[in-house]
């Protein structure tokens, strides 16, 4: 991913959070006055959530490694359609200081898995072992949260949240019949914008678009003999940003 598109998304957030915040909402002549001494408002929000995700990444060069390996362009393609599409499940609580604003912890998890056949070239210069080339990958996120959220009625509402922390990529491969499991971590950035509707005081539903950035910069390899750990260049960065959409329920207290 361009690294500036991957700067202007945040700020573009962060931008949005604030003029929401700042923003007055209209008074709802139908909400009773609060009573002095109690808290008018909810002061947990916990929010569970899961759909679907698409990795947004360029294919190029894996496309490129794939063709060495003698995979077809239809079995390439068929892997891609597999592996970009995966699946996603996110928690978050967060503690309101306001009606509006709150702060908290993120976490969710990204799986996806794909598979292609092709060869393994030894470089003895007369045998190959065919088989099939397969991942299955986990990417698991936790970070610090801003929560903003706005009504629109007395059912309907919109929010907008903003987290930071790490990103830990778990890759489990088989080359043919070897396994090796590559793993690393990295800094990332999660904004997600929704609409939610209340069911009661307490439970409402939600249904929201977000986007997750990260990329790393260093891997490890274990193939259950020999770790080794890889730096990558700028330009055979693993990318793991993605775009998510989710649904789900979210509990006030």
């Amino acid at each position: 991913m361009n690294m500036n598109f991957r700067l202007v998304l945040p700020v573009l957030l962060i931008f949005s959070l604030l003029l929401t915040h700042t923003s007055k909402a209209q008074p709802d002549i139908n909400q009773s006055m609060p009573v002095p001494g109690k808290t008018s408002f909810s002061r947990f929000v916990i929010s569970i959530n899961g759909g679907a995700a698409y990795l947004i990444g360029s294919t190029k060069d894996a496309k490129a490694q794939m063709r060495s390996i003698g995979a077809t362009d239809a079995d390439i393609d068929n892997y891609f359609r597999d592996f970009k599409l995966g699946w996603i499940g996110e928690a978050s609580v967060h503690y309101m200081i306001n009606r509006t604003l709150g702060f908290g912890i993120e976490y969710h998890v990204f799986t996806t898995d794909g598979q292609v056949k092709g060869y393994l070239d030894p470089g003895d210069g007369w045998s190959k072992y065919y088989g099939i080339f397969s991942d299955k990958i986990y990417t698991n996120f936790a970070g610090a949260s801003c929560l903003i959220r706005e009504n629109i009625s007395n059912n309907w509402g919109y929010y907008s949240k903003l987290s930071l922390g790490m990103a830990f990529y778990r890759d489990e491969m088989k080359i043919i019949n070897a396994p090796m499991l590559v793993t690393g971590k990295s800094f990332a950035t999660y904004g997600e914008f929704g609409l939610n509707y209340s069911l009661s005081k307490h439970i409402s539903l939600n249904a929201g678009f977000s986007y997750f950035i990260s990329s790393l910069g260093k891997i490890t390899s274990d193939n259950g003999k020999t770790v080794a750990e890889t730096k990558l260049d700028k330009d055979s960065r693993e990318n793991l940003s993605r775009l998510n959409l989710l649904t789900g329920v979210t509990f006030n207290f």
